[in-house]
């Protein structure tokens, strides 16, 4: 079966095109078609992978940046005002001492809980993560912070996964007199 078109130039013949003289088989076409397909799927998705990655590269990043931030604002309440780090460590507290203290542990308990939430959902990674739970156990075992922590309601404040997280950190963890960066200075 043969079909010509006059003014074109072009006629089929038996599953092949005639062009001009020259034949062309539309099933090798065809699956040079599926193949050039197919490399362009695979490009997209290796360049899409690298785009992930990098993209969590930068939010990790970004994460540990602003948790950065926030500990050296916590860092310069220390600093503006040292005897709230005395009050961890002060026997008898006033009403207003204890109020303080509080808000300070609050402070910095719910700053941790973040950085534990980041670590959770993979946005904060794992060597990062243990250096914040360790300051975490370490800021809790003074006197005063370690009794805030028994005695103050945290199941309305906080998560309860991390609370036992944090109980279990504390089951291991003595308390301490002074703070290691006071007792240096001895």
């Amino acid at each position: 079966m043969s079909s010509h078109r006059p003014d074109s130039g072009i006629r089929a013949e038996s599953g092949h095109l005639l062009l001009e003289g020259n034949t062309m088989n539309w099933t090798k076409a065809s699956a040079v078609a599926e193949t050039l397909s197919s490399v362009a799927i695979l490009i997209t998705l290796v360049y899409l992978v690298v785009e992930i990655q990098q993209n969590a590269e930068a939010t990790q990043a970004d994460t540990r940046q602003a948790i950065l931030d926030s500990d050296q604002q916590y860092l310069e309440l220390f600093i503006d005002s040292p005897e709230l780090n005395i009050l961890q460590f002060k026997a008898d507290l006033s009403d207003e001492e204890r109020i303080r203290l509080s808000y300070v542990l609050i402070t910095f308990v719910r700053m941790r809980e973040s950085n534990w939430l980041q670590y959770e959902n993979g946005t904060l990674d794992d060597v990062t993560w243990q250096a914040y739970r360790l300051s975490l156990s370490t800021q809790l075992s003074t006197p005063q912070s370690r009794a805030w922590w028994q005695n103050f309601p945290v199941e309305r404040i906080f998560n309860s996964d991390f609370i036992s997280l944090v109980n279990e950190l504390l089951a291991n963890q003595p308390l301490f007199d002074r703070a290691p960066h006071i007792t240096a200075f001895d």
